[in-house]
C-alpha cells in the first residue's frame, strides 16, 4: 500500500492527548538512547509545541498499526512514522479473557484519537 492508496484522518481536537502520549513514547527512546535520528528530533520538538501550532494525521495499516504524520506550523515540516498500538491490543486481549477492570482502559491510546479523527484529502 502506497500513501495515494491510504485514507488519512486528521485529529482536530484532543491534540495534547497526542503530544502527551508522543512525550511519554519520547521518554522510552530517550532511556533506549535511540535519541540521534533527525526523526526523534522532529519528535521531541512537536511534543513541545502548541496543540494549536500542529497539525496530526493518521491512516489505519492495520487492527493496530497506524501511519502517522505530523506538521509543524507555520513551517510545514512534516515527518511520518508507523505507530503500534499496545494499548489497544492489550485491550483487546484483557476483553478476549474477560478482564475489563485492567487500567489500561482508562488510558488514552492512539485507537481512541483515530476514532474521534476526521477524513482528510491528506497528500503526503
Amino acid at each position: 500500500m502506497n500513501d495515494d492508496e491510504l485514507s488519512w484522518r486528521e485529529l482536530v481536537t484532543k491534540k495534547e492527548e497526542f503530544l502527551h502520549i508522543l512525550r511519554i513514547l519520547n521518554h522510552y527512546y530517550e532511556m533506549r538512547g535511540e535519541t540521534k535520528s533527525k526523526q526523534f528530533g522532529f519528535r521531541r520538538l512537536l511534543a513541545d509545541s502548541d496543540p494549536n501550532s500542529v497539525q496530526i494525521f493518521f491512516a489505519r495499516l492495520g487492527p493496530f498499526e497506524y501511519q502517522v504524520a505530523c506538521r509543524i506550523l507555520p513551517n510545514e515540516e512534516t515527518e511520518t512514522w508507523i505507530h503500534i498500538d499496545g494499548i489497544a491490543e492489550e485491550r483487546e486481549r484483557l476483553q478476549t479473557i474477560g478482564n475489563q477492570d485492567h487500567p489500561v482502559f482508562s488510558l488514552v491510546c492512539l485507537g481512541d484519537l483515530y476514532g474521534i479523527s476526521v477524513p482528510t484529502l491528506l497528500s503526503i
